[in-house]
């Protein structure tokens, strides 16, 4: 293995020195070789890396990281160091098929997670104080609307009474607005804990709440048995609530619904999956799917506030997860997240 990691150029003086944490394996997943940069942010020696496993420091990705054969590129990841500490990174991936050796270059993102950080937090604290200073007028608005009905609708002409319809309806929408803006911003500032958590129970409780709620009907709703994870068990739920709702919501025009809550492995990652049969949407607009406000569906078709997926998204980011979309028009969504498999690898 020395000889393949010479001939990779790991006995090269610029490989040593560069500023890249690099380091090199074998398709085993052992590591052969680190330099010197990798070996200060890992805060260890070459007597800790070298030789060791990929699993020992990259415990989620390890497998995909091992057999790759082409190069490629992982984001946010969590780095294990040897004195049980953790930090996100992003991967660079280059596989040499000539000596069989992988080149691995790890790019610290911790200041990058901080910036977000402390520039998520500061959107927080606004988008909280500005959805609690607009209920009070809101609720002013709305009240007079409906004591204007109660005394006077009697006396309006039918387009009157129409307007005065519109006013409640805008200002209930308004609300669902603010309302989905608080939850959106409690997504990141409540304090999260972490345990095991039974998925399949929550998202049974969900659907039991769905099929007995203002808008049962009958749908097929299939949540695969054993499905667990970690997470803190108020916000898992609130994603879960609104995945499995927003299911609900878009197989609503679906001769027969169909909503399956089931997993996937990939790469050596288990996805939670929420899969319907509903309207689905167009791909070429995913990259808006989970932005705040930002809807794929007209709101006579499909009601809402467009803040739910974003929502979910800051949930799984939080855990220090991702998620993704897939679907086509007419054709259904599945909605996929992952979550680290423990509290340490977040």
């Amino acid at each position: 293995m020395t000889n393949l990691a010479t001939q990779y150029g790991a006995a090269d003086p610029l490989f040593e020195l560069h500023p890249a944490p690099s380091l090199l394996h074998g398709r085993d997943g052992e590591i052969v070789h680190a330099n010197a940069a990798l070996q200060q942010l890992l805060r260890s020696n070459g007597a800790d890396v070298e030789g060791a496993r990929l699993a020992d420091f990259f415990p989620e990705v390890s497998t995909q990281l091992a057999e790759a054969v082409t190069p490629l590129c992982l984001k946010r990841v969590a780095v294990r160091r040897p004195d049980g500490s953790n930090l996100i990174a992003r991967l660079q991936v280059v596989p040499n098929a000539r000596c069989g050796l992988t080149l691995l270059c790890v790019e610290d993102l911790s200041e990058y997670e901080q910036e977000l950080s402390a520039a998520n937090k500061e959107f927080e604290s606004l988008t909280s104080a500005a959805g609690h200073d607009l209920r009070g007028p809101l609720r002013i608005l709305k009240g007079f609307a409906e004591a204007l009905d109660d005394e006077c609708g009697a006396a309006l002409n039918d387009e009157g009474k129409s307007f005065l319809r519109e006013i409640v309806k805008a200002a209930d929408r308004m609300e669902g607005l603010i309302d989905g803006l608080l939850a959106f911003s409690r997504a990141t500032r409540v304090e999260m804990s972490s345990e095991k958590l039974d998925l399949s129970t929550l998202a049974e409780l969900v659907t039991y709440e769905l099929r007995h709620g203002k808008t049962a009907r009958e749908v097929e709703c299939v949540v695969d048995a054993d499905i667990n994870g970690w997470g803190d068990v108020r916000l898992i739920t609130s994603a879960l609530r609104i995945l499995l709702g927003n299911a609900w919501k878009y197989t609503s025009r679906t001769e027969f619904g169909a909503i399956r809550f089931h997993t996937e492995v990939r790469d050596g990652r288990t996805w939670y999956c929420v899969s319907d049969n509903g309207a689905g949407f167009d791909m070429s607009h995913a990259s808006r799917l989970f932005q705040p406000f930002i809807r794929l569906h007209r709101q006579d078709e499909f009601p809402g506030h467009g803040i739910g997926l974003a929502t979910v998204q800051r949930i799984v980011k939080r855990h220090g997860g991702e998620i993704e979309a897939e679907s086509a028009v007419n054709q259904g969504t599945t909605i996929r997240f992952w979550l680290p498999p423990r509290p340490q690898d977040r």
